[in-house]
């Protein structure tokens, strides 16, 4: 089983790379060693500036998402991987002998307005291929999970429309209740969540409902469990492995075996991880307490792969 081919829906990886003052010195969640030594090859890579000041909605955000778009470039370069932008790309890398392959991936459109389209259309070209719509907060496409009281707008309707014309996948991570239901409501594809929780085992508004969960498996969706400590068990709680495991259980409780997969968060993590599952070098002992639990050969290919590769592949 060590041998399964990983799919990571949600690394933070440039990030992780680039501003290592945000993260204790020589504690790495992910960089392109641990990637290839564990076995990943797709992972869905994110931009997701820090602008100065962590204002969001600074205009420059959009710069430093194009600029670390061309740092993936240059890290696929050197690492002879590749940008996946095709369902053949998909299989492509699932090969044994296949190359690891990055789905690029803007967490947050937070500066975006009516003139902005030939911007997308320019990204498209570079091989973009994911797009959260909403981070935590609010901004012009909708409210996050951070903004209880604002939907989805025209806007951000729009741009949902855009990106499903150009066979681009829509995540509904960070989005809250008002914006995910909205969305739902345009998209015509498996609801796809790159990286939530359960709310019924911690109780925060950037996990998912039990409503929510039949949601994504009525349209044959998936949600990817992430290792956040503080939206596995709580903030200021300790969390381990078997916290990770409840919460995939809870979700094929709800939703069933198809509907759960991977999506560490790895890069990103700033508010303390599990016990046990602290990097990605901590994944094949995941795949070990999946198997000491009674999860099957077949259940674990669908968590690691399987579920993740349908729903993609539904999109691009």
């Amino acid at each position: 089983m060590q041998d399964i081919p990983l799919i990571d829906q949600h690394e933070d990886l440039i990030l992780h790379m680039n501003r290592r003052d945000l993260f204790p010195k020589n504690q790495w969640q992910t960089n392109p060693d641990m990637i290839r030594n564990n076995k990943l090859k797709l992972v869905v890579a994110t931009a997701f500036p820090i602008p100065p000041h962590e204002n969001f909605l600074d205009p420059v955000s959009n710069e430093m998402i194009e600029h670390e778009f061309y740092s993936y470039e240059k890290l696929c370069v050197k690492e002879n991987w590749i940008i996946v932008k095709t369902r053949d790309d998909i299989d492509r890398v699932l090969k044994s002998d296949g190359p690891i392959g990055l789905i690029l991936h803007i967490e947050g459109l937070n500066v975006f307005d009516e003139h902005n389209w030939n911007q997308l259309e320019r990204w498209y070209d570079k091989g973009w291929r994911s797009l959260g719509p909403v981070w935590n907060l609010k901004n012009p496409l909708g409210g996050g999970a951070n903004d209880l009281s604002n939907g989805l707008t025209e806007l951000g309707a729009n741009v949902i429309r855009w990106c499903l014309k150009k066979n681009m996948i829509v995540d509904l991570a960070h989005m809250n209740e008002q914006t995910f239901w909205d969305a739902t409501k345009i998209i015509d594809r498996p609801l796809y969540v790159s990286h939530g929780n359960s709310r019924a085992l911690c109780n925060s508004p950037r996990n998912y409902s039990d409503e929510q969960l039949r949601a994504i498996a009525k349209t044959d969706g998936v949600i990817g469990v992430f290792f956040a400590r503080t939206y596995l068990t709580g903030k200021g709680k300790p969390s381990s492995i078997n916290d990770v495991i409840a919460h995939i259980k809870h979700i094929i409780k709800i939703a069933g075996e198809d509907a759960v997969a991977v999506g560490t968060d790895f890069g990103g993590i700033i508010s303390g991880l599990p016990e046990g599952l602290e990097s990605l070098n901590a994944l094949p002992s995941f795949i070990d307490a999946l198997m000491s639990v009674g999860f099957t050969e077949e259940v674990i290919e669908k968590i690691c792969n399987k579920n993740s590769a349908r729903v993609l592949k539904s999109y691009l």
